[in-house]
Parts: structure tokens; sequence; C-alpha cells
């Protein structure tokens, strides 16, 4: 049983891993939330499913999903999360579905903000 276990966290430590290198492709440029949303639906990825391990794997980049080097300064960092909140918000973005997307722009934000001292 533990043995299973170990492969399915396994299992899903690269399916992050995966979806963190595609999102980092995407957000290098202009971030599309359809594009993003087709990306997980035609990789089989079950959104509701990964809800609760944003921020939890060993390959979390927090500056991977912003899309900035970590050299990036304090206020690049904030106006990039801003840009990002815009397009991902579900008010905003007019794409469905992108509040997993959000949910990692957040996560990630917070880890750089304790990382760096905000308050």
């Amino acid at each position: 049983m533990e043995e299973r276990l170990a492969r399915i966290q396994q299992l899903m430590a690269s399916l992050m891993e995966e979806l963190l290198g595609a999102m980092n492709d995407m957000l290098g440029g202009v971030l599309d939330p359809a594009v993003i949303m087709q990306l997980m639906r035609n990789s089989g990825i079950d959104i509701s499913q990964l809800s609760g391990m944003v921020g939890q794997q060993p390959g979390f980049d927090p500056y991977r999903i912003i899309g900035l080097d970590r050299s990036a300064g304090d206020e690049e960092v904030k106006k990039r999360y801003r840009e990002l909140l815009r397009k991902l918000h579900p008010d905003t973005s007019g794409t469905p579905g992108t509040s997993f997307l959000l949910q990692m722009v957040m996560t990630a934000f917070e880890t750089i903000k304790k990382e760096r001292g905000w308050q």
C-alpha cells in the first residue's frame, strides 16, 4: 500500500512539474487563460484534484509561476502579480475555469512575500 501511495505521489509531482513547465512557457509571453485551460484539458488534468496541491510540491518555484527571474525587483514582482490577477480573476478573465491558475499565482506571490519579508 505504501509503495502504491509513493507511486501516486511521484506521478502527481511529475504532473505538477509538467504543468509548471507549460505555465512557464506560456507566462513568458502574453498570458492567455483559454490556451492554458485547453492545454490542461488536452493533458487530461482534472483541476479540481490539483487545487489542494498548490505550493506543496517540491518543484514549486513561485518565480516560475509568475514568469519572472529571482533577480526581479520588488516593484516588478508586484506589477506582474497585479497583471496576472487582472487576467485570471473570474470577474475579468472572461474565461471560465481560471480559478486554479489564480490560486497558483496567489500562492506564488504569498511565497515571494514571505521570502522577501514583505508585510
